[in-house]
């Protein structure tokens, strides 16, 4: 016969020295930080997580900050000026179900990411230059380019074109390229020299895709 040494009651089995009711109440199935903080963009909703900005949902921003400690925990979260996290699950070693419930401060921060800063004061790296005609399924087809690389494009129609104006360089050559499969067409390429930063020279990416009848 064995003695749980917090209790002191006589058990065949002890986990770690304690007997399993000792044991689920010494331990915890899920350990949770004492205050969250999710920093939010007010533009895009998106959430910035080690210092990168995610397209995720604020739960699943929330069960990345909890540590599950037992095993086959469920969590539940209640929202609130109070955050309530709910666990339900086993302790290892331990057949016995355990419940806790949690606590913990919560607020919402606001911020405009990168990308919606450079988005609304009109700020692009890049320019193409589509002389010849395209058709609306291509700029439907542009647009998902844009939406799947997270950027984001001004399209102005000019005489015998368009002329989009690029968030990034690496997008635009994604354009560039996809017109260029779909169409015969003449690229060229220049750069136009915006500023100087850090003495390093910033240029504005040109790229004219001329397509041919």
């Amino acid at each position: 016969m064995k003695f749980c040494f917090l209790c002191g009651k006589k058990t065949e089995k002890l986990i770690n020295g304690y007997c399993e009711e000792c044991y689920n109440k010494k331990f915890h199935l899920i350990k949770v930080p004492k205050e969250i903080i999710i920093v939010k963009c007010s533009k895009c909703d998106r959430i910035k997580e080690k210092n990168k900005w995610k397209d995720i949902e604020i739960d699943e921003f929330l069960k990345n900050k909890i540590e599950i400690l037992g095993k086959n925990v469920e969590i539940k979260i209640e929202k609130n000026d109070i955050l309530k996290i709910y666990a339900k699950g086993f302790l290892k070693d331990s057949k016995k179900i355990k419940e806790e419930i949690h606590e913990v401060k919560f607020k919402i921060e606001y911020e405009i990411c990168p990308l919606c800063s450079k988005k609304y004061r009109n700020y692009y790296e890049a320019i193409i230059q589509i002389r010849g005609n395209i058709t609306s399924d291509d700029i439907n087809s542009i647009d998902d380019i844009v939406l799947m690389k997270k950027g984001f494009y001004r399209i102005e129609k000019v005489k015998g074109g368009y002329d989009l104006f690029i968030s990034n360089k690496y997008l635009a050559e994604k354009i560039a390229n996809f017109l260029r499969k779909k169409y015969k067409t003449e690229i060229k390429r220049s750069y136009k020299l915006v500023t100087s930063k850090e003495g390093k020279d910033i240029y504005k990416n040109i790229i004219l895709v001329r397509i041919s009848d």
